[in-house]
This record gives C-alpha cells, sequence and structure tokens, in this order.
C-alpha cells in the first residue's frame, strides 16, 4: 500500500505544478513535458496497482494454506490451487476458551456384523467374533469420533499459561456418552445370536471420556498437566495412521489393543495421569505416567455376600503405568517413537455367559495356584484377563508434494501380573467391575507385533485418496495342550464353542481405501472399503474368518 500511496502523490505533485501561477510563464515545450511525465507517471501506478493485488491474492491463498495442517482432519492435506470457497468461519472463541466439536456418521453394509448399541460408538468395520450374518444400517463415527468439548489457555505470566481441555465422545447415534464396557454389559447373559454390536474400549461413559486435564504451559520448559490423557501411543496412532485413526478404515484406530493401549485398547487413556510434552527445534519429547487407582479386588471362597470368612484375600489395586516418548522433524520426514509398561492391564473379553450373569457364577484364577469358584452378584460387570505388558511403537511419514506416506511398528509382551487382581476389582475405564477375573492366561509371554503403512494423497484441493494396510501377528504362547488344538476348527456352529485355542499362533490383516472430499474446510463426505481377515489362534471363536465393510458417511467440525 505504501507504494500505491507514492506514486498516487507523485501524480498529483505533477499535476499541482500544472497548476500554479508559475507554470503560465513556462514554455510549451515544458508543459508537454511535464504532462508526459504525469501519463507515465498514471501508466506505473496502474500497472503497480495491478501488481499489488496479484500479489495481495497470492499472500492470501499462502495464509490460508499455511492454516491448514497437512493432513489435518477438516482439509485436505495439501492445498493447491483457488481456495477462496474454502474459507470457513473461525473457531469459537471468547476470551481465551475454544469450544469445539464434531458430528460424524454414515451407512454402512458388513458381510458380518452386528445391529447398533447405542454405547458402542464404532461400526462393524472390523472383525468381530460375535457377528453372525450381512449386517446393514447407520455407522457412528467413521473418520472421526463424534466429540463435544471445551479448551482454553490464559496467560499468568509472560512466557507462561494456565490450560485447560475438556472433551466427551458420544454415540451420534443414540446421544448416549461413548462406553464399550457398557456395551458388553448389556449383552451379559445373552446368546451370542442375540448379541448387538459391542467391544471393549477406552471410552467407559464418563462425562468427560476422552480427555480432561488441566496444567502450565510455559514457551521454554514445554507443557505439564494433570487429569485424564491419551496416552503417548494413542497420540502416535493419530499422527502416523493414514486414516488418521478413523474407525472405519483403520485397524488400529478401531482397536486400541495393538498400538493406542500398547497391549489392549482400554490403555489408550490414562485416568489419574501426569503428562508433560517439550520442544527443542526440531526435536519433541514426552512422558506420562499413571498412578495406581480403583481397589484391587478379592478372593472369594463361597458368595461375596456371604458372612465374614467368606474372603480368602484382597488386593491392593497396582495398576500403575508409564510411557516416554521422542521425535523429530527433518525437511519431509517425521519420525516419533515410544516405550512404555502397563501393570495389571484389563482386557474385557466378553460378555458373561448365562450361568455368570444369573446364577452368579464368579472365577477367579490367580496367576500361580488354582482357579476359585464362588457365587454372587454380578451385575454390571464382566470377565476379564489381567497382564503386565511392556512394549514399544516407532513410526515415521514423509511428505512429497500432494503425497504423504506413513509406516510403524508396534511390539507388545504380555506376562501374568505380578500382583493378582481379584473379583470386584474396579481398575477398568467407568469402574465397572470384574467377575470372571483370569490372572494366569499366559503360560508364556505373548509377542504381539503390529506393522502398517498406507498413503494419503491430494488428489486437489478438496480431495483427499487414502489407502492403509494393517498385519497383526501374535506367536504360540499356550502349554502343549492348548499347542495341539492348533489344527482343529475355529468355531463350532452347531455347539458354538471354539475347538482351536486362542493361544495358537496367528495373524490378522486389513486393508482400506476411501476418498474424501471437503464441500468446505468443516464439512466434508467420505466413502470406501475396509477389507480383514483372521487366521491362527487369533481367529478363535469367530463365525466367520473375514470381513467386507464399505461405508459412506458425513462429518461437520467446529
Amino acid at each position: 500500500m505504501g507504494t500505491k500511496f507514492g506514486i498516487t502523490f507523485a501524480s498529483m505533485v505533477a499535476l499541482a505544478a500544472l497548476s500554479a501561477p508559475g507554470a503560465a510563464r513556462a514554455d510549451g515545450a515544458d508543459v508537454e513535458a511535464l504532462k508526459a511525465q504525469a501519463a507515465a507517471l498514471e501508466q506505473q501506478n496502474d500497472a503497480l496497482e495491478q501488481r499489488l493485488d496479484k500479489l495481495e491474492r497470492k499472500q492470501a491463498a499462502q495464509s490460508q494454506a499455511a492454516a491448514v495442517a497437512p493432513g489435518s482432519a477438516d482439509m485436505a492435506q495439501v492445498v493447491k490451487g483457488p481456495v477462496d470457497l474454502l474459507a470457513g468461519d473461525g473457531p469459537l472463541t471468547f476470551h481465551g476458551v475454544t469450544l469445539f466439536g464434531t458430528i460424524d456418521a454414515g451407512l454402512g453394509w458388513a458381510s458380518f456384523g452386528l445391529p447398533n448399541n447405542g454405547k458402542f460408538y464404532l461400526g462393524d468395520n472390523l472383525i468381530s467374533k460375535f457377528a453372525t450374518h450381512p449386517y446393514f444400517g447407520l455407522s457412528p463415527d467413521n473418520l472421526a469420533q463424534t466429540t463435544l468439548g471445551v479448551k482454553g489457555a490464559t496467560e499468568l505470566l509472560p512466557g507462561l499459561s494456565g490450560v485447560f481441555y475438556a472433551a466427551t465422545g458420544i454415540n451420534p447415534l443414540s446421544g448416549q456418552l461413548a462406553n464399550t464396557p457398557g456395551s458388553i454389559v448389556d449383552n451379559n447373559g445373552l446368546n451370542r445370536n442375540a448379541y448387538s454390536n459391542n467391544g471393549d474400549g477406552s471410552r467407559g461413559g464418563q462425562a468427560f471420556n476422552d480427555q480432561l486435564y488441566a496444567g502450565l504451559a510455559s514457551k521454554t520448559y514445554g507443557q505439564l498437566t494433570v487429569g485424564r490423557h491419551k496416552s503417548l501411543t494413542n497420540d502416535l496412532v493419530g499422527a502416523y495412521d493414514p486414516p488418521g485413526g478413523g474407525y472405519a478404515f483403520s485397524v488400529i484406530g478401531y482397536s486400541g489393543t495393538p498400538v493406542a493401549g500398547l497391549g489392549d485398547t482400554e490403555n489408550s487413556r490414562w485416568d489419574d495421569s501426569l503428562k508433560y510434552r517439550f520442544e527443542y527445534g526440531p526435536a519433541h519429547f514426552g512422558a506420562i505416567y499413571k498412578f495406581a487407582d480403583g481397589n484391587g479386588g478379592c478372593n472369594y471362597l463361597g458368595a461375596p455376600t456371604s458372612p465374614k470368612g467368606a474372603v480368602q484375600q484382597c488386593y491392593p489395586s497396582k495398576n500403575d503405568a508409564g510411557q516416554i516418548g521422542a521425535g523429530f522433524t527433518y525437511a519431509a520426514f517425521d519420525v516419533d517413537g515410544v516405550v512404555g509398561y502397563f501393570h495389571q492391564a484389563t482386557n474385557f473379553f466378553g460378555p458373561l455367559s448365562a450361568a455368570q450373569a444369573f446364577s452368579g457364577l464368579s472365577t477367579f484364577t490367580p496367576n500361580v495356584g488354582p482357579t476359585v469358584v464362588s457365587t454372587g452378584m454380578n451385575a454390571n460387570s464382566a470377565q476379564a484377563i489381567i497382564s503386565d505388558n511392556t512394549g514399544w511403537a516407532l513410526a515415521g511419514k514423509y511428505t512429497y508434494d500432494q503425497w504423504k506416506f506413513y509406516v510403524g511398528w508396534a511390539h507388545v509382551i504380555y506376562h501374568d501380573p505380578a500382583d493378582n487382581a481379584g473379583i470386584g476389582a474396579q481398575n477398568d475405564q467407568g469402574g465397572y467391575a470384574l467377575s470372571a477375573v483370569t490372572n494366569g492366561f499366559f503360560t508364556h509371554a505373548k509377542l504381539l507385533d503390529t506393522v502398517w503403512g498406507g498413503a494419503r494423497y491430494a488428489y486437489d484441493s478438496r480431495t483427499d485418496i487414502v489407502g492403509a494396510f494393517y498385519v497383526e501377528h501374535q506367536n504360540g504362547f499356550g502349554s502343549s495342550a492348548d499347542l495341539a488344538t492348533c489344527s482343529l476348527p475355529a468355531y463350532n456352529r452347531v455347539t458354538q464353542a471354539a475347538p482351536r485355542s486362542p493361544k495358537c499362533a496367528g495373524n490378522l490383516y486389513g486393508a482400506s481405501a476411501y476418498v474424501d472430499y471437503h464441500f468446505t474446510r468443516r464439512f466434508d463426505v467420505y466413502g470406501g472399503i475396509m477389507f480383514n481377515a483372521v487366521d491362527g489362534g487369533i481367529q478363535s471363536g469367530f463365525y466367520s474368518p473375514t470381513n467386507w465393510a464399505p461405508t459412506v458417511g458425513a462429518r461437520f467440525t467446529f
């Protein structure tokens, strides 16, 4: 604007000179020369105005492109061409407090699926051992979890701010809070042919089942927060999974077991935790620690409601956990790695049988010794396997023009827990109690390896094309008797029994592809398909070894 003003001012000066009294005494040649100079200045001014307009349009386009992070969840990953129509309104922020959210739902079909459960916030995209027939219907949270939240920051001292974050996940088809353990409990005592969709997860119906934390953030020393957090491995999935963890097209997004939970999907989010993040130049560092919480339950000789003397032993809760991570950005490369452990990790592996649910049959299997059977009230509880988990995850991505390439590998080791969890323990997500508790499941160490990769391609400023693949492999970790069953059928459809042991070696394979089209920065539609298959011990109890699941839908983010 300074250049434009200078040229205009020079033109005015020249014209003023022509109209001054002294100008009348100038000869005709001088007058003509001044007129020519004024005309030339006007032409230069017009040319500079056009050039300035072009520069301003280019700068606006570059600012808009920079505002959309590559690979973000609400915009094509690489902006090319005009962006005027893609400019949306800003975030809903008032005095440093921002309201945000996402609504995501669609329509899906699965070759083997189950009807929706109001608490279960995923569709039928990942193969389920409980699914017995094709299913067609509405599908929730396909690219992103439906979420409502609020976050904020306020400066306390120069360079130091207080921060907070509070968000919860919702099933958009029922309006209920996301609650995977509750979906398992809903199916307690039913025949599997009558099941609704269910499975374990890291959201247990809490008021803020995503994250709830507060703390301090410094530009120099990093950010330290306390409360309920995502694990570092959960953060890694969001950054290094081609679909960004989208449930409909990501094996490791749908199930947090192999990566996000580093062994058990419940461990993707940690209550009673401290989390620290720090950045220095191209490098960054993170650490998270979870304090033990809940109660450890008891080993009952009789009924839990019997008079004093029915309790053989009670156990303290020792479900502490920790992870550390580090990574860097160099040119077009991003790399991150995480290592961690979780004591007394809990795996809700399915609804209670009719005998367990209605007769109150409870079983306690210690890490050493025989199983103890008791009877009691098993309402609002589920059966669980307890383990001590250790592991690591490493992932990277590379950006080239409008391409992004991803690769990752996670390794988890399961052992029987050093400290037993008993009947009635409430160290599960949402405080659900354990009734049938197995602390002695791992005859030998179970090793679970997961590799994944894929790419995102920005066809244009509105359209992403995404493809991904996933492979999980477990070793044979059972006794000789368990391993002798590995050649038997995975499932008997008449007796509904699983002759093959789940402790046999086995694999899970997954592949997906979808297109995501953005009408605006905040509204997009998508369509694609995910295929997955299981074999070996992982296939144990599955009605079908394969599942095809095409899905279409729409998402609005604010």
